[in-house]
């Protein structure tokens, strides 16, 4: 039964262009949508249904994976318009009343915070971005539009905006925005046993920025007699592993190679080798070999 009511559905390009026709005659004339393919983390790219109002800075996005799938356990497409349909209107109305504060030089300072994201991978996106380097990563600067308890709301600073704003360079600002991303995520710490510790926020979202945080890393070493490593496990969390002869930089590298391919979601990789943490200098040091 379930395969023939598979069957009967339709397929992506259709049922795309359905919910498009669908979507515009709710709306109205005063929007359009467009499709569009995303380059999300990482360079991974995803198929996005866009809806623009002529006289909005509000660009709603809406993942095709997401609503075909929806509509392929059961919801229909009227239904799913009706939903955007709402979102949509919702979301612009929002931009209408927010857009000017977001251009305010003081209070955006105080909603900037940053992600951790591969340098290489993300070049692409990078290159309209405002961000520092650390090593292999770049620290990448957003700015915080809402925060409930279902999540966070947020965007990536565009760097037309930053210029615009005549804010100078991300290396001046970086000190207080990684302040600032300390303050809207602290940093939480798991411990799982004596040897290994989960490095990450309250929120476990993009938490591996947490190793910048200062003095968490220094507050850490006391846990561990010696040096750590830190295993890049996503762009979520770190993995702190007490330093021993049992396991060299080389090993973990390969290991971190392995379950990066096998077992993270491409757009979540962080980095492809460890990173080292001296207690007797207070620093993190780059283990490429």
């Amino acid at each position: 039964m379930q395969a023939q009511c598979n069957r009967m559905k339709k397929d992506r390009a259709e049922f795309t262009d359905e919910l498009c026709r669908r979507l515009s005659e709710m709306l109205g004339s005063e929007y359009c949508t467009e499709m569009s393919q995303v380059r999300k983390n990482n360079g991974v790219l995803k198929e996005v249904l866009h809806v623009r109002r002529e006289d909005s800075e509000c660009v709603p996005c809406f993942y095709m994976d997401e609503l075909y799938l929806s509509y392929l356990r059961g919801e229909s497409e009227p239904a799913l318009a009706e939903h955007l349909a709402n979102i949509v209107r919702e979301e612009c109305e929002k931009v209408k009343k927010s857009v000017e504060q977001y251009l305010n030089k003081e209070l955006i300072m105080d909603r900037l915070f940053l992600r951790l994201v591969n340098l290489e991978k993300n070049k692409d996106f990078l290159e309209s971005a405002v961000y520092t380097i650390f090593y292999d990563l770049a620290a990448v600067f957003y700015v915080l539009t809402e925060e409930n308890d279902e999540g966070v709301k947020s965007f990536r600073m565009p760097k037309k905006v930053w210029d615009t704003l005549e804010l100078g360079t991300a290396a001046e600002y970086f000190p207080r925005i990684l302040e600032n991303t300390e303050r809207l995520f602290p940093a939480e710490v798991f411990r799982m046993d004596e040897r290994l510790h989960v490095l990450s926020n309250r929120r476990k979202i993009n938490g591996a920025a947490a190793i910048l945080y200062p003095g968490v890393l220094k507050r850490l070493s006391d846990t561990f007699p010696g040096d750590f490593y830190i295993i890049p496990s996503s762009v979520h969390e770190v993995l702190l592993l007490e330093k021993s002869e049992e396991c060299d930089a080389k090993q973990l590298n390969s290991i971190v190679c392995e379950v990066n391919e096998k077992q993270v979601l491409p757009e979540e990789v962080l980095s492809d080798h460890v990173y080292y943490y001296s207690k007797s200098k207070d620093c993190i040091f780059s283990m490429t070999d």
